[in-house]
């Protein structure tokens, strides 16, 4: 009975992997834009070509709003296949969140057009640390965009307000969601080979598991 149970767990175990292998998988799939200008262009070249590394960013977001959506539903144990999970929270709001990501890339690089306006051109430096400020804000709302995308029905402009709300009334949310993405990297770099495998969707679970709290808050209110 013991050998029974002890079976039963490691196949439980084998299956949570393969579940965040598969997931992992798509969402690098669906990421091929920016995997080809990585390729082609290279990492050193994003300054200079700026509009086109947005522009490729812009399919990360139904992508990242699926990881969010299965890792959400593995919390919850609602889980069904990784392939199916995946394929409904990319698709079930796939225009709204091509939508929300674009809109996301045309702010980043509308702040910084204006950061190197006023730095390099005019000098007018209070201008410019305002638009760092946004920029930042930008980047940094990233998570809770797709975190409620991938949860809620809601429309953009609601999902914004939220995410925005929740990136300033929750600053130990936002340092959270920073230190998962440092972590992930940090795994990154001490073991490529192994982290490429799982660091969009464990980074996907981290965010999710740590804002459980907040998503319950929004949904008493």
């Amino acid at each position: 009975m013991g050998e029974l149970f002890q079976l039963e767990r490691v196949l439980g175990f084998c299956e949570k992997v393969c579940y965040f292998f598969v997931i992992n998988l798509l969402f690098i799939i669906s990421n091929i834009p920016i995997l080809l200008f990585l390729l082609f262009v290279g990492a050193g070249q994003i300054r200079q070509c700026l509009p086109l590394f947005l522009a490729c960013l812009i399919p990360m977001a139904p992508a990242l709003s699926a990881v969010m959506y299965a890792m959400n539903r593995l919390i919850c144990g609602t889980e069904k296949t990784a392939p199916a999970d995946y394929k409904k929270g990319y698709c079930s709001d796939f225009l709204q969140t091509i939508g929300l990501g674009a809109g996301q890339m045309f702010v980043i690089l509308l702040c910084w057009t204006n950061i190197q306006f006023f730095t390099l051109q005019i000098k007018i430096f209070p201008l410019a640390v305002l638009f760092v400020i946004v920029f930042a804000a930008a980047v940094l709302v990233t998570p809770n965009l797709y975190m409620l995308a991938g949860r809620y029905k809601m429309k953009n402009s609601q999902i914004v307000k939220t995410a925005v709300t929740v990136l300033i009334a929750k600053p130990v949310f936002t340092l959270g969601n920073v230190v998962a993405l440092g972590i992930i990297l940090a795994a990154f770099e001490i073991s490529a080979g192994t982290t490429v495998l799982f660091m969009g969707s464990i980074y996907g679970f981290l965010v999710m598991f740590m804002n459980q709290s907040v998503m319950r808050q929004l949904e008493n209110k």
